[in-house]
C-alpha cells in the first residue's frame, strides 16, 4: 500500500504517525508536556531564611546550586550562602518572593524560549554563554552572573 492509499483510512494515518513518532528522538516526544514543580521548604530563623531543600530543587531544574544562589542573591538584594544542601539567605524572604524569584529564574535559565522545553544545559564558548536546548536544538544568549 502507497502513502497516500494509508493516509485516505484513520488507521492508516495513526500507522504512519506512530511509525513517525518512533524515528523521532526520544527527548523530541512529548517535549512541552514536562512541568518542573517548585516547591521550595523554608525556615526563618532569627534574620535569616533558611531554604531546606534548596539541592533538591537545583537537581530538578539540572543547575549548579551555586549559579542558583547567585541569581537569587542578585535579584534579592540579599546575601546569601550554600551550606550543605541548604541556602541561607540574610533577612526575611517570603515563600511567594522565593517562588518569584525561581520562577524568574526558570524563564531566563532554564526554559526554550522558542519551543518552551525544560530540557536545557547552559554552555561556555568564549566569552559568551548559550542556553542550549535538547530538544529542539535552538541556542539562546544568556547573561552571565
Amino acid at each position: 500500500m502507497s502513502w497516500e492509499e494509508l493516509i485516505r483510512t484513520k488507521e492508516g494515518y495513526l500507522r504512519i504517525l506512530d511509525e513517525v513518532f518512533s524515528a523521532l528522538p526520544r527527548s523530541a516526544k512529548g517535549a512541552g508536556d514536562r512541568v518542573i514543580v517548585l516547591n521550595p521548604e523554608i525556615l526563618h530563623e532569627s534574620r535569616r531564611t533558611i531554604v531546606t531543600n534548596f539541592k533538591d530543587l537545583a537537581d530538578k531544574l539540572n543547575r549548579d546550586p551555586s549559579h542558583i544562589a547567585k541569581f537569587i542573591a542578585r535579584e534579592s538584594g540579599r546575601p546569601s550562602s550554600i551550606e550543605g544542601e541548604r541556602l541561607i539567605i540574610q533577612g526575611r524572604l517570603s515563600m511567594e518572593e522565593l517562588r518569584k524569584l525561581l520562577e524568574l529564574y526558570v524563564r531566563e535559565f532554564v526554559k526554550c524560549p522558542i519551543c518552551g522545553g525544560l530540557d536545557t544545559k547552559i554552555v561556555s564558548e568564549r566569552r559568551l554563554r548559550f542556553l542550549v536546548c535538547e530538544i529542539c536544538g535552538a541556542k539562546n544568549p544568556v547573561r552571565k552572573l
